[in-house]
C-alpha cells in the first residue's frame, strides 16, 4: 500500500494532521495544570529552587481561557486594581493624602476577606493563597508562624507605606505577590454540572475529517482485498476510531489514547520504525502467556489420553478385520516391519551372544545321549569335545547369519529354501506380534504401562518448561525468522 509515492505522500499528510490534533489534545489536557506557566512564563526547578523565565511569543492564556470557560476572578482582580490605584494615588497626591489612606483601608479589608473566603479554592489553587500568606508573614514579622491577617494589616498601614519606604514595599509586593494573585481565576459551570469546556469546537473538524477518511480507507480496503467485507476492514483499522471518537464529550481525560493511532500511522508512513519495539512487546506478551497455554494444552491432551486408556479404549484403537483404511492393516504392517528389523538388523549385531547360546543348547542336547556322556568321562577327550562343540556352534551360526544376510538382500539362488524359511519366519513373527498385542491380558498390561508413562511425561514436561523457560523457545523462533528474512533478501537481490 505504501510502495507508490502518491500513497506515501498521502499517508504523511494524514499523519501530520493526526499529530497536530494529538498535540492539541495534549495541550488541552495539560492547560489547566500548566496555566501558570503560560500566564507568567516561568518554570520553578524543584531541586535547586530556581525560577527560569521563558518568553511567551503569544498571549496564550487570553486566547485559550475562553475555550476552558476561564474568566478573571473578581476578588483577586479587584485587589490587583486597588494596588495599582494606590501606586498612582501616592505618586500624584502623596502618602498622607486622604485618598491614599482610604485605599490602604480598602486593601486591609480586601486582605481580610481574601483570607477568610479563599477565592482560590474554585481554581484548586488554595496552595497559592498559602504561599501568599507565607510571603507576607516572612516580610512583615520575619517568621511563618505569625497571623496572616495581622501581616496584611500591618503591611497596608502607615508604618510601612510612608514617605521613605512606600516605593520599595510596593515594588516588592508587585514583584512577589501580584503574580500569584494574577494566577487565580473563575471557571464557569455548564448546565451538566461540570466546568465549561469548549474544546469540541477545535476538535470536531478533526473528528469529521478522520471519520470521512476512515470510511473511505476501509471501503478501499474492502475493494482491494478479496474476501474482506467493509465491516471486516473497519475492524481491521479499529485504532483509527480513536481519532474521531468524541472524547471531549464522553471522556475528556482519555483523549490521550489518540497516541495509539498516531504512533501506528507514523510507523506505517516510515517516519519512525517500531519493529524492535513491536518485537520486544510481542515477545514479552507471548512469554507471559505461552508457558501457561502450552502447559494447559499439552497436559489436557495427555490427561484425555490417559482417561481414554483407563476406559479401555486402547484395544479399540486396533482396527478389526474389514475396518482398515485403504485396505491396509497398519498394525500388521508395523509388526512385520518390527519383525524384519529384529531378524535382519538386530540379530546380526548379536552374533557372539547367538553363538554362545547355540553352543550351550548343543551341549545340553548332546548330554542327553549316553555315548556322548561316556565320551566326556574320558579326560583326554573332554577338551576335544569342547573344541568340536564350539566349532559346530560357530558353523551353525555362520550358516544362520548367511541366510539372514541373503534374505535381507533377496540374494542366494543356491539357498532359496533357507531364504524362504527366513522370510516366512519374519512374516510369521509380525503376524504373531500383531495378534498378541490385541489380546486382552496383554492390552491391559500395555494400558497400565502407557498410563504410568504418560504421567511421567507430564511431570517431566512441566519441570523442563520451568527450567528452560519459554524465552529460550522464543529466542530460537526469533532467530529462525531473522534467518528466513535474510534469505529472502538475498533472493530478492
Amino acid at each position: 500500500m505504501f510502495d507508490k509515492p502518491l500513497n506515501r505522500t498521502y499517508e504523511r499528510i494524514m499523519v501530520a494532521i493526526a499529530s497536530l490534533n494529538f498535540l492539541l489534545v495534549l495541550f488541552d489536557l495539560t492547560y489547566i495544570p500548566l496555566r501558570d506557566f503560560w500566564l507568567l512564563g516561568k518554570v520553578r526547578i524543584p531541586l535547586i529552587q530556581r525560577i527560569i523565565y521563558l518568553p511567551q511569543p503569544l498571549p496564550i492564556t487570553s486566547l485559550y481561557d475562553p475555550i476552558k470557560g476561564i474568566e478573571p476572578h473578581r476578588t483577586t482582580q479587584a485587589y490587583i486594581a486597588t494596588v495599582a490605584k494606590l501606586r498612582q494615588t501616592i505618586a500624584e497626591q502623596g502618602v498622607d493624602a486622604p485618598a491614599t489612606q482610604e485605599l490602604l483601608a480598602q486593601l486591609r479589608q480586601q486582605s481580610t476577606t481574601m483570607v477568610d473566603t479563599d477565592p482560590f479554592a474554585l481554581a484548586n489553587k488554595t496552595g497559592t493563597l498559602e504561599q501568599i500568606k507565607n510571603l507576607m508573614r516572612q516580610k512583615v514579622f520575619g517568621r511563618r508562624d505569625a497571623s496572616a491577617k495581622q501581616s496584611f494589616a500591618r503591611f497596608w498601614s502607615g508604618e510601612y507605606i510612608n514617605a521613605q519606604a512606600w516605593q520599595a514595599n510596593l515594588t516588592w509586593f508587585e514583584g512577589q505577590v501580584l503574580p500569584l494573585l494574577a494566577t487565580n481565576y473563575w471557571r464557569a459551570y455548564g448546565e451538566d454540572g461540570d466546568f465549561i469546556n469548549r474544546f469540541g469546537t477545535l476538535d470536531v473538524p478533526f473528528n469529521l475529517l478522520f471519520f470521512v477518511e476512515f470510511l473511505g480507507r476501509t471501503f478501499w480496503l474492502s475493494r482491494q482485498y478479496r474476501g474482506v467485507r467493509w465491516r471486516d476492514a473497519m475492524v481491521w483499522r479499529w485504532y483509527d476510531v480513536l481519532l474521531f471518537f468524541p472524547f471531549w464529550w464522553l471522556a475528556p481525560t482519555w483523549a490521550w489514547l489518540r497516541l495509539i493511532p498516531v504512533t501506528i500511522r507514523l510507523d506505517q508512513a516510515d517516519i519512525i520504525c517500531l519493529d524492535s519495539l513491536e518485537r520486544q512487546a510481542s515477545q514479552g506478551l507471548v512469554a507471559a502467556i505461552a508457558t501457561d497455554v502450552s502447559e494447559v494444552v499439552v497436559l489436557q491432551v495427555l490427561s484425555q489420553l490417559q482417561k481414554a486408556i483407563r476406559r479401555g479404549q486402547f484395544s479399540r484403537w486396533f482396527p478389526r478385520d474389514g475396518q482398515h483404511l485403504n485396505n491396509i492393516d497398519e498394525l500388521g504392517e508395523l509388526a512385520a516391519l518390527v519383525g524384519q528389523v529384529v531378524i535382519y538388523r538386530v540379530l546380526p549385531q548379536l552374533r557372539p551372544e547367538v553363538e554362545t547360546l547355540v553352543a550351550y543348547s548343543l551341549d545340553q542336547l548332546l548330554r542327553q545321549a549316553s555315548p556322548y556322556r561316556r565320551l566326556l568321562e574320558m579326560p583326554p577327550l573332554e577338551a576335544l569335545s569342547i573344541h568340536w562343540r564350539q566349532s559346530l556352534a560357530k558353523q551353525m551360526s555362520d550358516r544362520l547369519f548367511l541366510l539372514l544376510e541373503q534374505a535381507s538382500k533377496n540374494q542366494g539362488n543356491s539357498h532359496r529354501e533357507g531364504v524362504l524359511l527366513v522370510s516366512q519366519l519374519a512374516q510369521k513373527f509380525g503376524q504373531t506380534l500383531s495378534a498378541e498385542l490385541q489380546e486382552e491380558e496383554i492390552g491391559k498390561v500395555i494400558q497400565d504401562l502407557l498410563v504410568v508413562w504418560l504421567e511421567e511425561v507430564k511431570i517431566n514436561f512441566v519441570r523442563q518448561t520451568h527450567i528452560e523457560g519459554i524465552e529460550t523457545v522464543l529466542d530460537e523462533t526469533r532467530a529462525l525468522q531473522e534467518r528466513l528474512e535474510q534469505e529472502q533478501l538475498k533472493l530478492r537481490r
